[in-house]
């Protein structure tokens, strides 16, 4: 005990001897590159939101094509535009009157009154309002005609909450998307606060100032209005504090000038070390004494009741809390590295349970869930490739949100694709993808994910998204699987739809393997 304290003396010792000579410069360095941070978090957003309202308003200029009697050809250029834009979540032709005639959903009978189109040129927003039809808040930008109707864009606070999510930011104290004349605040995460003694509105041009704010702190600010809509500025800030605070990596760095900080970087290591590797021992040691087993949810044949394949789950066996699901050990092991351990194993031990089975049908199809970090593990591509050799139906399941965004693995999805193995997205409907990752990615396969199969039968608004996503898998010639589907009249829509490849409760739960020989 008397050594660690000695330790820890002597660190802070030289550490706070090497900051104060070299404080100064530090200082100045750091505020620099925090002010420098704060611009660049402010451009990202601005940049995410102009890109995608550049685009709506695009399309918004182009609605007098849209003929006000809301036909056939006119629902499906609005909700083709739907799943081009991930932001939109529906898009609607209000007559001169103020009546909601129809929506990317379809013809309204009898219309919605709303409110009177404003009668001048140029887009415009108002909101957040609750929509009609998905009962969620929506922000709405729109276009008077020439004719007198409007032709509106709703896009999802969602979508907004998402491109302005304060967490992916260090050191913001909040960003705001502010009305640029009365600097109201539109969309807001963090505590909104505005400076003393300067007015600010309204805003026309770019604002960078720091000073005392009316909530008694010292802050930061950087704003700029939008290009697709100047009437909404983005505004971000940072605690002044924050922009002098040195990173711990300058810390570190004065630390190593001095043989004494290797005691006090060693100890933190290793404090590190016993709470990482703690999890990740204990899950290679799971895997060395085989407590972890797979199981298989069929994928049936909705017209011969045949089962035509498997998606490989894992499970763990653990000696004190009974079987777990992956919900308890998979995300530890995302973040501790023995994933790919893991997924390793999950496929060596399926290929030595499923010998039996693919050499009696050949075109058993064999999924298993990847990551977009396994997918930049040369380990687990070889053993891939490994198995391909041995399933010839080997599928492997993406998600949108984990995979899609990481443009830099596409070459790996299409080497995959080149030998043989196909791509599925796990989950569809719940993620951004929308065409043009469709279309950007070697996808083979979507999988319809069960919300929106429990939705059938339902009086809700997910059964007419369900057969638009239906309808558009087929325009781009995709083959579809429906997952959760635990009733006869579910499978029955779906076969009707002509999704006739079903997972789910109503023919069979997971199952070990000696079960799955039973029924295959």
């Amino acid at each position: 005990m008397t050594n660690r304290i000695k330790n820890i003396c002597v660190a802070w010792l030289i550490s706070s001897l090497l900051f104060g000579s070299l404080a100064i410069f530090v200082y100045v360095q750091q505020k620099e590159a925090a002010k420098q941070s704060v611009q660049a978090a402010s451009e990202l957003i601005r940049q995410e939101l102009d890109s995608q309202l550049h685009n709506i308003d695009v399309f918004l200029k182009h609605a007098e094509r849209l003929d006000e009697t809301c036909d056939a050809h006119t629902i499906s250029l609005m909700r083709e535009q739907v799943f081009i834009n991930p932001a939109l979540s529906e898009i609607g032709i209000v007559d001169e009157y103020g009546r909601l005639l129809c929506n990317s959903f379809g013809r309204l009978m009898p219309p919605v009154q709303t409110t009177e189109p404003i009668k001048q040129p140029g887009l415009r927003y108002h909101g957040p309002i609750i929509t009609d039809f998905l009962q969620v808040p929506a922000f709405v930008l729109a276009r008077t005609r020439s004719d007198g109707f409007e032709v509106n864009a709703l896009l999802p606070t969602s979508w907004l909450s998402d491109t302005l999510d304060i967490t992916r930011h260090r050191n913001l104290a909040f960003i705001a998307l502010l009305d640029g004349e009365s600097g109201v605040p539109i969309f807001l995460r963090g505590k909104y606060t505005l400076p003393l003694g300067e007015t600010i509105f309204p805003m026309t041009d770019v604002l960078e100032f720091e000073g005392h704010f009316d909530d008694g702190t010292q802050k930061y600010i950087f704003a700029r209005p939008l290009a697709a809509l100047p009437q909404l500025t983005i505004m971000v800030s940072s605690d002044a504090k924050r922009l002098s605070t040195i990173q711990p990596v300058w810390l570190l760095t004065l630390l190593l000038l001095y043989c004494g900080s290797l005691v006090g970087l060693t100890m933190l290591l290793n404090h590190y070390d016993s709470r990482v590797l703690s999890s990740r021992a204990l899950l290679l040691g799971a895997i060395n004494k085989q407590e972890l087993f797979n199981v298989y949810q069929p994928l049936v044949d909705a017209t011969t009741r045949e089962v035509v394949g498997v998606e490989v789950l894992i499970r763990w066996q653990h000696p004190v809390e009974g079987e777990l699901s992956p919900a308890y050990f998979i995300p530890e092991a995302e973040r501790d590295g023995s994933i790919l351990d893991l997924s390793i194993y999950q496929i060596e031990r399926a290929l030595t349970e499923l010998r039996a089975i693919l050499q009696s049908k050949p075109h058993f199809k064999v999924s298993f869930n990847v990551n977009g970090y396994l997918l930049t593990c040369a380990d687990y591509l070889e053993v891939l490739h490994k198995a391909n050799q041995v399933i010839p139906k080997l599928t492997i399941e993406l998600t949108e949100r984990d995979v899609l965004s990481q443009a830099q693995i596409h070459s790996v999805l299409q080497s995959l694709v080149s030998s043989g193995v196909e791509i599925a997205i796990d989950d569809f409907g719940t993620g951004y993808s929308g065409l043009h990752y469709l279309q950007s990615f070697p996808i083979d396969l979507l999988k319809i994910d069960q919300t929106f199969v429990a939705s059938i039968g339902m009086d809700n608004l997910q059964s007419p998204v369900l057969n638009a996503m239906i309808e558009m898998a087929a325009k781009l010639d995709k083959k579809l699987i429906a997952e959760g589907v635990e009733t006869a009249h579910q499978a029955e829509y779906l076969s009707r739809q002509g999704v006739c490849v079903h997972q789910g409760w109503y023919y069979y739960k997971a199952m070990p393997i000696h079960k799955l020989k039973q029924v295959c």
